[in-house]
């Protein structure tokens, strides 16, 4: 009997045994080789340079407005070249082409057949990106540029200046019509104190007149 308890004990001590050694031992080994082997496996990282993003292109600029009180429109992209029409301070133009420092605003054209094709030019540096900030002072340089040439004009200045910067802000009236007369022409059938112009044409529909006492227009 007791012979088969010692044999009895000597086996649980060897499967105990054998059980520390697979938990302490032979399992940690095991979890050891395979990290190493996945480590062995792993793709190695390496700093790769990267292209920075192409940055797109920037648009040219085709809205431009006019800076001088006064831009000559000229036939040609020369200074000598024969001026056609008159852009004045604030005037918005389309850019279509660039060249030698001069900007295409109209298509080309031709007046008479088998002549040169000519367009509408304005030099780039009397161009702003942006509409031109006027102070009030240059504002009445510019009215007083187009209608310096009015009868009595020192005498009725502020009325003139006045009256004139209203009708072209309304619309009623653009520079050109004033330039036309070179300004307010005094009327000979309402008396010294009414002054008259022309706006939009010729005819009498078109005429303007001023009282430069009251500073009141009215139409025939």
């Amino acid at each position: 009997m007791k012979k088969i308890m010692m044999v009895g004990l000597l086996l649980l001590g060897i499967a105990l045994a054998a059980g520390g050694y697979y938990v302490f031992y032979f399992k940690p080994a095991q979890e050891v080789s395979a990290h190493n082997t996945t480590s062995a496996e792993a793709p190695v990282k390496t700093n790769v340079p990267v292209s920075p993003p192409t940055p797109k292109p920037i648009p040219d600029v085709t809205d431009y407005y006019v800076s001088p009180a006064k831009l000559g429109v000229r036939e040609h992209p020369k200074k000598d070249a024969f001026i056609e029409s008159v852009l004045y301070r604030g005037d918005k133009v389309y850019v279509l082409e660039k060249r030698d420092g001069w900007g295409r605003i109209s298509p080309y054209y031709v007046y008479h057949e088998g002549e040169e094709e000519v367009a509408e030019w304005v030099p780039m540096d009397a161009l702003l990106e942006v509409p031109p900030t006027i102070t009030k002072q240059q504002r009445i340089e510019t009215i007083s540029s187009y209608i310096e040439g009015s009868d009595d004009f020192k005498q009725y200045f502020d009325v003139f200046i006045a009256t004139t910067d209203d009708l072209i802000r309304e619309g009623i009236c653009m520079p050109p019509d004033f330039e036309e007369l070179k300004g307010w022409v005094k009327s000979v059938k309402y008396g010294q104190d009414v002054y008259f112009v022309y706006c939009g044409g010729l005819k009498q529909a078109n005429k303007i007149y001023l009282n430069v006492q009251t500073g009141k227009i009215f139409y025939r």
